[in-house]
């Protein structure tokens, strides 16, 4: 199982990025053996940049072929991930620089027991060693 950040959503979904031909290749793989774990603050991140991106038709397109890969389990953000987050958060801000968003990462990573993710954030790899988590970044 693996953990998909939002930037490579993005990446993978907008060809008209330097990045897109750098993780498109990772980005098939994952998505057609892998298991990948994602949280609903992820998807909002990533519909988000589609729908100010994209127009209408194509940001539905792409948004519905995201929410329903076969292959991504969605985890909900409910108090007790609330919860979890606060105390990541707390955690791992300073000096470490974690953010909310990211903190909800670690929060469904750790609830689900994923230790990959696949990211092009700087503060996974400043992480790593402490979470214990392998971290993939095709940039």
């Amino acid at each position: 199982m693996i953990f998909v950040d939002s930037n490579i959503w993005c990446y993978y979904f907008d060809k008209r990025l330097p990045e897109h031909e750098k993780v498109r290749g990772s980005m098939r793989e994952i998505v057609q053996s892998e298991e990948i774990i994602c949280n609903t603050i992820v998807v909002m991140e990533v519909v988000h940049y589609l729908v100010r991106n994209f127009k209408e038709t194509v940001a539905r397109k792409k948004i519905e072929y995201f929410v329903n890969l076969s292959t991504m389990k969605i985890e909900d953000f409910n108090r007790q991930m609330l919860t979890a987050t606060l105390e990541q958060l707390l955690s791992y801000a300073y000096p470490n620089g974690l953010g909310g968003r990211d903190a909800t990462i670690v929060a469904t990573m750790n609830s689900e027991g994923v230790t990959r993710i696949i990211s092009h954030d700087g503060i996974f790899k400043r992480l790593a060693r402490k979470l214990a988590y392998e971290v993939i970044d095709p940039i």
